[in-house]
């Protein structure tokens, strides 16, 4: 199981009320030795980061810390872990409430924060962490959907042979409507991907062509290979530059509920080059969006992504889209059944591997300097849970050692 209890007891009108924090992480990957403390960074300290570092001094997975001499009020908090590999910024690993719930303390700003109220009265909350559910066996969240071992690899690319393989991907080609959404500076060319000592290598140059500055590719798998949940993988290095931006991402095959954004968006990663270690999960929708909703969810940590492979996946099912990198766990989405404007992924979504140069979000300058810069990618897989789907429509149809997608 998987639960944050608050405690919340008000000890006298001189000195004020205590916070006690009782969190069960013996479900999660957390701490590690990426992250090896965990707390609760909250609003009484203004979130400046290490609020209340926890403690399991009898290592039973469950750790706990109190904030004494509190003030009556409001408060908002997240739990956390960090470590190593976000340098002790006290935000790298960050569990939210379900953005927009009924444990949203604010559901209509941008940060989904759990929070409570006191008044001179005791308060005592139980959530499963990541969710509203007061135990985890009500919830997905604190369950690995029943391990690696109920999942069986449906479709993947391996990149192992001479040429990419066009049963599988399209090729985007040009600029776009409007800089494909977003103001890129990039011209897509299926010239600019190609296949590399068994991984697929998406090269941006810097050269004018078709009225821009550089040139990249953009692949995609539409009415080759739709997938509605399931695991879905890759192992990438993305470039350094400032102003590349490599995605790995999905979108839906028919936008049933509309065009972008309320048939949803899916982006398992996307870095910017202008930081280096830090990558990405985001969700988009209806609900939460760069186009004048409230913006969409994402989850962060940071790797080695410029010097190293990692992998980056999705575990997609009708109740919650849960990313993580190298397996560890870094963040979910839940449907939190408030109809398709929170929730559209319940139609198929095909795979985009694509390397944009600038746009209108885009931090940092582009490093001209630097280029070429390559995106490489050593595999992509998609796995689907075995007892949901029949063996004839997924896998080997034909029995001849390939995979066939239908």
């Amino acid at each position: 199981m998987r639960y944050l209890a608050v405690l919340v007891f008000n000890l006298s009108f001189i000195f004020g009320f205590s916070i006690s924090f009782e969190i069960d992480m013996s479900d999660l990957e957390y701490p590690n030795s990426d992250y090896d403390q965990c707390g609760v960074n909250g609003s009484w300290n203004n979130w400046q980061g290490w609020g209340l570092v926890l403690d399991d001094s009898d290592n039973d997975g469950i750790y706990t810390g109190t904030l004494p001499n509190m003030e009556d009020g409001a408060y908002e908090y997240v739990l956390f872990c960090s470590g190593a590999a976000d340098n002790w910024s006290g935000w790298g690993v960050t569990i939210n409430a379900p953005m927009g719930s009924s444990c949203d303390w604010n559901p209509n700003d941008e940060w989904a924060n759990y929070g409570f109220e006191s008044q001179g009265a005791d308060v005592n909350q139980e959530y499963c962490a990541g969710t509203c559910d007061s135990d985890c066996g009500d919830s997905d969240g604190g369950d690995d959907g029943g391990g690696d071992q109920t999942y069986a690899l449906v479709w993947s690319d391996e990149f192992d042979g001479s040429e990419i393989n066009e049963s599988n991907w399209n090729f985007e080609i040009g600029n776009g409507d409007w800089g494909w959404g977003n103001g890129e500076h990039q011209y897509y060319r299926e010239e600019n991907a190609f296949i590399e000592d068994g991984k697929l290598i998406i090269e941006a140059l810097n050269e004018s062509y078709g009225g821009q500055q550089y040139t990249s590719a953009r692949m995609q798998t539409r009415n080759k290979a739709d997938f509605l949940y399931g695991k879905i993988a890759a192992s990438i290095k993305v470039p350094e530059a400032g102003g590349t931006w490599p995605a790995f991402w999905l979108m839906p095959t028919n936008s049933v509920y509309g065009g972008w954004p309320h048939s949803g968006e899916i982006d398992i990663m996307e870095h910017y080059g202008c930081n280096p270690g830090d990558v990405h999960a985001t969700v988009h929708n209806n609900m939460y969006n760069w186009n004048g909703g409230i913006p969409p969810t994402s989850y962060s940590t940071t790797t080695s992504a410029t010097s190293e492979f990692h992998e980056y996946e999705v575990e997609w099912t009708e109740d919650e889209l849960k990313f993580f990198v190298d397996g560890s766990w870094i963040g979910s989405y839940y449907n939190q059944n408030n109809g398709w404007q929170q929730w559209p992924y319940d139609q198929e979504f095909y795979i985009i591997l694509n390397l944009a140069i600038g746009s209108h979000f885009m931090p940092c300058e582009t490093q001209d300097e630097f280029f070429p810069q390559r995106y490489e990618i050593d595999y992509v897989r998609v796995y689907q849970l075995t007892d949901e789907y029949q063996v004839d429509l997924y896998g080997d149809v034909n029995q001849d050692g390939a995979l066939d997608v239908i």
